[in-house]
């Protein structure tokens, strides 16, 4: 059975009506203010709605753009056709969709065609523009971009910017690609001849190396490093 309520209680006020009234005594007296508040906060709901849709909208008309080039490889192969269609593609991608992820790999993807075409200055470049618009990552497409650098460079037999590269890339996130960054390097320091470095990461690669192919291969290096 409920509990009587006092004479004191039934006279007071109950608080959620005071409370109401103590707004709507703020809201008559500041009419103006209440308005310019309101209006604002209507505004930046709208504009935030309209980002969000804007963003979106954005995003997943550079998605169908850049799977447009997987469903090229797919139905006619990677001929040179296929390849210079991909390119302007890709080149739409980064003037169109500069922002999002799309438009991000495509630096990325044309950095690999030009390097199979032999157009080294430009794989470069691309691989370079990846590089400045990519942040950290857990997937290791930084890795691999910098690591493509250093071949570039390594192409151009520019081997001191080849070494500097491939040593930015082992301060990559590059879990799975160990043995491949710390061979590398090793290569590049053969190649300016320094046998101490050169052995040094070898023996780094030889620990990380689990295919007996590559293994038999860094041993033979150290062998004759040695």
């Amino acid at each position: 059975m409920a509990a009587k309520l006092s004479k004191k209680e039934l006279k007071s006020p109950d608080a959620f009506q005071t409370t109401f009234e103590r707004i709507g005594d703020y809201v008559s007296e500041n009419k103006s203010r209440v308005i310019i508040f309101g209006t604002a906060l209507a505004c930046a709901v709208v504009i935030a709605v309209g980002i969000y849709f804007y963003w979106s909208y954005y995003s997943n008309s550079a998605l169908k753009l850049y799977t447009k080039v997987q469903q090229n490889i797919m139905k006619n192969g990677d001929n040179k056709e296929t390849v210079n269609e991909n390119i302007q593609i890709f080149k739409e991608l980064i003037e169109r969709y500069p922002h999002s992820w799309s438009g991000r790999m495509a630096y990325y993807h044309l950095g690999n065609i030009y390097y199979n075409n032999g157009e080294i200055d430009r794989a470069i470049s691309s691989f370079q523009a990846f590089i400045d618009k990519s942040g950290t990552d857990k997937t290791g497409l930084r890795f691999l971009a910098l690591t493509s650098l250093g071949y570039s460079y390594e192409v151009k037999k520019d081997y001191k910017e080849a070494l500097k590269y491939f040593e930015q890339a082992q301060n990559t996130y590059h879990v799975g690609f160990e043995m491949i960054g710390l061979r590398n390097v090793a290569r590049t320091y053969e190649a300016i001849n320094n046998k101490q470095k050169a052995l040094e990461y070898y023996k780094k690669a030889l620990e990380k190396t689990t295919e007996p192919a590559a293994a038999i291969f860094i041993k033979r290096k150290i062998s004759t490093l040695s």
